[in-house]
């Protein structure tokens, strides 16, 4: 063997050796190392778990308070119609309470606008619409809570938070009812008289959506107000 073959595998050795007592010297280290990634993970797994099982359980309660609002408004009236009512929307805002963010605050928030809204609670109801949309933005449903919102806006005689909720609704994206919340812009522009803006969203709605049913009737609408001068 040449000394330069005997001086590397003497290296080898050397750093074998120092390896060994490097890891000798440590191991409680890398062991507790070792542990504490082990606990990490197994604590993420308990976490996910626990919030898997937590939506899993709101849902079941929305689905089940959503059942029971539909068996109670075929079957009751008046004055236990009101009080079943209530006592589901006490249920939701439970729900509601414990679920801030997510599909289970959505569903929650927006069950309860719809029991407000059929009290003729418009203002409320367009605030939990609104809640519904602060739990997920990007849910399919803002549309519908930001159209909605608009409905109640113009219930309640304030046309210009109507417009205002209907055009936010048709520029969400994958909107389907995005037609239908122009139409009702310019339908709400014609009734206090701003007879331009209504034509500038009958014909917004007709190139956007030139085959659409709605198109036929804003194309009608425009006919209508070229018809009688007010263009």
């Amino acid at each position: 063997m040449s000394q330069n073959e005997q001086a590397k595998n003497e290296e080898k050795v050397n750093f074998s050796d120092k390896l060994s007592q490097f890891l000798v010297k440590f191991r409680f280290l890398f062991l507790g190392i070792i542990l504490a990634l082990l606990v990490a993970v197994a604590l993420v797994l308990v976490i996910s778990s626990t919030s898997t099982k937590k939506v899993e359980k709101g849902l079941t309660e929305i689905d089940s308070i959503t059942y029971e609002l539909s068996e109670a408004r075929s079957v009751l009236k008046d004055a236990e119609l009101t009080a079943k009512e209530s006592a589901l929307f006490d249920r939701a805002k439970t729900v509601a309470d414990a679920n801030t963010k997510g599909v289970v605050a959505v569903r929650a928030k927006m069950l309860m606008a719809e029991i407000a809204f059929a009290k003729a609670d418009y203002s409320n109801a367009c605030q939990y619409w609104l809640d519904a949309v602060n739990a997920d933005s990007k849910a399919y449903t803002a549309g519908i809570c930001y159209y909605q919102c608009g409905v109640c806006s113009e219930e309640m005689g304030d046309l210009d938070s109507a417009v205002k909720y209907l055009q936010t609704a048709a520029d969400t994206e994958n909107f389907v009812a995005a037609p239908r919340a122009l139409f009702n812009i310019g339908r709400i522009e014609e009734t206090r008289g701003k007879m331009d803006k209504a034509a500038e969203a009958y014909k917004k709605l007709a190139e956007a959506f030139p085959n659409d049913g709605w198109t036929s009737l804003a194309k009608t609408r425009l006919l209508n107000l070229e018809i009688n001068g007010k263009l």
